[in-house]
């Protein structure tokens, strides 16, 4: 009937319309569609749509529009790469790579020349709007003022220290360096190594019995001192005839002995007068 055939021509219709729109689209690498395309699944014949490249890609070349075109979409032409962010610049006294390179999500890497402080990040990435952080500055390294020491003093004397910059101790008159003369200022901002002390340097005058000080100091004996001994007639020295006051005020090496005990012009000292009986 007719009703039967209007039906059937109706639904043809509906088919051929339906059939024509277009699922969709799959972009190329590096890209997706822009957001207000993304919920829909079928698009009508002769619609448009558009890709965007992903974040930290740029456009290299050719259009992201396409067009459904009985139910087949136009090729995309558009091509995306990577971002490139480029040199990030230099750092005065100070040094700057890129161990992987220079595109998005790349870093560069920021190092101070010796003697200098990085003063900021060491490492900056590359992101979707070029590099995401400022440049750092290399500072030159600076010691403050070392710390004083009792009965003595240092030279030069003021806040801060360069660098390799050289501090000189002295103590005062009477008083012995214990320690470095010179500390210098590392790259660390540290001086190195740790400040001296100044300390009272005496040794007592030795005793050595059957012994006579023929040379040398005289109490009071401070560091360094030497004292020269020597064993009376008829003693024989064990040990050094020569002591040197040590920074410990102790005798080096160790105070000497005169043995007794000793032959002296064939005779064996210590045993007294010898008696002879005549027949």
């Amino acid at each position: 009937s007719f009703d039967i055939v209007f039906v059937l021509i109706i639904h043809c219709f509906i088919y051929f319309i339906i059939g024509k729109q277009c699922s969709k689209p799959v972009g190329r690498q590096n890209m997706q569609l822009k957001a207000e395309y993304i919920l829909k699944e079928t698009f009508e014949d002769g619609s448009t749509v558009a890709f965007a490249c992903d974040v930290g890609y740029t456009p290299a070349e050719g259009s992201g529009v396409i067009t459904c075109t009985a139910g087949i979409w136009s090729p995309v032409q558009l091509i995306c790469q990577r971002m490139n962010c480029g040199s990030i610049g230099d750092v005065p006294n100070g040094q700057v790579s890129y161990p992987q390179g220079t595109q998005f999500g790349d870093k560069a890497l920021i190092t101070c020349n010796t003697g200098y402080k990085l003063v900021g990040k060491s490492e900056i990435a590359c992101g979707n709007q070029g590099w995401l952080d400022r440049l750092p500055t290399c500072e030159v390294a600076k010691c403050l003022q070392p710390s004083g020491i009792a009965n003595g003093m240092f030279s030069p004397r003021k806040e801060d220290y360069a660098y390799r910059e050289v501090v000189e101790y002295f103590c005062n008159k009477d008083y012995t360096l214990n320690g470095s003369k010179q500390i210098t200022c590392e790259e660390n901002e540290k001086f190195k190594p740790s400040p001296p002390s100044c300390i009272w340097v005496e040794c007592k005058d030795p005793v050595i019995p059957n012994a006579e000080h023929i040379d040398g100091s005289r109490p009071p004996h401070r560091h360094k001192a030497t004292v020269i001994y020597n064993c009376k007639h008829g003693y024989r020295m064990i040990g050094q005839a020569t002591l040197t006051c040590n920074i410990s005020s102790q005798w080096y090496p160790r105070i000497p002995e005169c043995n007794g005990n000793v032959v002296v012009g064939g005779l064996l000292g210590g045993l007294g007068e010898c008696q002879f009986h005549l027949q």
